[in-house]
């Protein structure tokens, strides 16, 4: 393909794999998700020489399993945890401000029913208390409406023992993307990173740690030397945590949250809307393109964290939910796919609901050299890498220039910048600038340069060959990568034809070296994937 005028390079995973064998890092980040996307970021723009390895794909797990919402946490008013909500919102604007395209602000509706719900006047005065926490960077400022008032904003709203309900704003995020970025920026500063890299072991070295690492697509393994390491593999933590101090309690009860996806026709929803189930559980229904989404389940059941399937109890605990709150009539026939993630939930000493417990981060200097960051929340993840790259600093002896990353923009902005070209639908570049930030430049181009490439690549999707190839760059192992991740497509969410599976995997083919056979089982795989309904 001709690059001519393009700036983004691809990320070449051969050679950052030489590098991870042969260099030592000052810190060596253990998982790709949104946390440890942000503490290579921070690490890296403070000048360490950084390393990042991820034991599947860059949010592969939790990041990309979220409601995907950036949000102060509204039931966490409930619990008193100020702090925490004042931070999250603080963190909310600051996301808005370094990723605006993937980041935005939108009103959500809350209703009050009669002994159903919390009373309005609680309701009221949550809502005040979360636009006051917010302060300046609040979006908007909350609205009561009344029960006609309620219905004709949201006639889907049950009308029986409906008192009224409540506007308030918050932000919607690309959580995968958001990852990708993060990543993206790491690299931009320095770091070395790679995807399907499992670390199997660890021991002391007189320079920090050196890492058993399994190149999960090579079908080989090395070594890997830092002279200091961050544990930020979300529900996955104590197993690492357990390699470096063993017999160590556990730190986390990770829970199961699932999401459920029907048509949009099936339950065409106007605003993002909080509603609260039967056992007192405040989820969402979610409205996007041609889908709505429901959920979230917060399940403690002990099970395989490795699991990222919606049980048929989870999905009809959603739907009842759904048809109890809405004038819906959905059955399990609707429901045409889900997703799962499992929350990495600091364990507590008692036997509360799940929903209860704070999602506030653990830094833990787990050993000398070697600190496990857990918890936390997607909106907050900023601020959690911050504050870990502080810790091992303090641990380490490192005099660290500040923390910029409150300021720094994901994606640089580029001189100029360009225009789509003449006819194009300003829906199709305005999506584009939504993905890319700044880099839908490169679509841009490509679309100038052969119009053929501004096409859809199928009758479902608006979707072209020049966004598949700009995503393609972004070290893609798998069509799964490619779709659920870099072009951020709902995870499992929405059925996808064979065709435009195959049309996506043909426009990807040049920048990943696919020939026909590889195009054709990479179809294959993604249609079975255990991660898939």
């Amino acid at each position: 393909m001709n690059t001519a005028g393009h700036r983004t390079e691809t990320w070449n995973r051969a050679a950052a794999l030489e590098r991870l064998r042969e260099e030592t890092w000052d810190v060596v980040v253990v998982g790709g998700g949104v946390t440890g996307a942000g503490v290579a970021r921070d690490a890296a723009l403070r000048g360490l020489q950084v390393a990042l390895v991820e034991a599947g794909d860059f949010a592969g797990g939790t990041s990309s399993r979220t409601t995907k919402f950036a949000h102060g946490g509204l039931r966490y008013l409930e619990m008193l945890d100020l702090d925490l909500v004042r931070e999250a919102l603080t963190e909310r604007a600051v996301l808005l401000s370094i990723a605006p395209h993937l980041t935005r602000a939108t009103p959500f509706l809350i209703p009050s029913y009669k002994g159903r719900t919390r009373p309005g006047w609680k309701l009221k005065l949550g809502l005040a208390m979360y636009d006051a926490l917010a302060g300046r960077t609040r979006f908007g400022r909350h609205q009561m409406l009344d029960r006609d008032g309620a219905l004709a904003r949201e006639p889907l709203l049950s009308p029986a023992d409906l008192r009224g309900a409540g506007v308030y704003w918050d932000a919607r995020v690309r959580d995968a993307r958001l990852v990708i970025e993060t990543i993206a920026d790491a690299r931009r500063a320095g770091a070395v990173v790679s995807s399907y890299c499992a670390v199997r072991d660890l021991e002391r070295s007189r320079a920090g740690w050196i890492g058993d690492v399994e190149d999960r697509r090579g079908f080989s393994s090395f070594t890997l030397q830092g002279r200091a390491w961050v544990n930020a593999t979300g529900p996955w933590s104590d197993r690492l945590r357990r390699r470096v101090r063993p017999g160590s309690t556990r730190l986390l009860d990770p829970t199961k949250g699932v999401h459920i996806v029907v048509p949009r026709d099936k339950l065409p929803l106007r605003d993002p809307t909080a509603l609260f189930a039967g056992d007192d559980r405040l989820y969402f229904a979610v409205p996007e393109g041609r889908w709505t989404y429901i959920g979230t389940t917060d399940t403690r059941n002990g099970g395989n964290i490795d699991d990222f399937g919606a049980s048929p109890a989870d999905v009809m605990y959603l739907i009842g939910a759904a048809c109890d709150a809405l004038t819906c009539k959905l059955s399990h026939e609707d429901v045409v796919g889900a997703w799962a993630g499992w929350r990495p939930l600091v364990r507590v000493a008692s036997s509360r609901d799940p929903s209860a417990i704070s999602r506030e981060e653990v830094i833990e200097q787990t050993a000398s050299r070697f600190v496990t960051v857990t918890g936390g929340k997607l909106t907050t993840y900023r601020l959690m890498a911050e504050e870990t790259v502080n810790r091992l600093a303090e641990n380490v002896g490192w005099d660290l220039k500040p923390c910029e990353t409150t300021r720094r923009p994901l994606v640089p902005s580029r001189v100029g910048g360009e225009k789509p070209a003449a006819g194009v639908d300003p829906a199709d570049a305005a999506r584009v600038r939504e993905l890319f930030g700044p880099d839908a430049d490169d679509v841009f181009v490509r679309w100038r340069e052969d119009p053929t490439t501004a096409e859809p690549l199928g009758q479902e999707t608006r979707y072209t060959t020049a966004e598949v190839e700009r995503a393609a760059r972004e070290m893609v192992e798998t069509l799964e990568d490619l779709v659920d991740r870099r072009l951020s497509v709902l995870p499992g969410g929405v059925p996808i034809s064979d065709e435009v599976l195959a049309n996506v995997a043909r426009a990807a083919a040049p920048v990943l070296g696919w020939d026909e056979a590889r195009q054709a089982a990479e179809v294959a795989t993604f249609r079975t994937s255990e991660h898939r309904p």
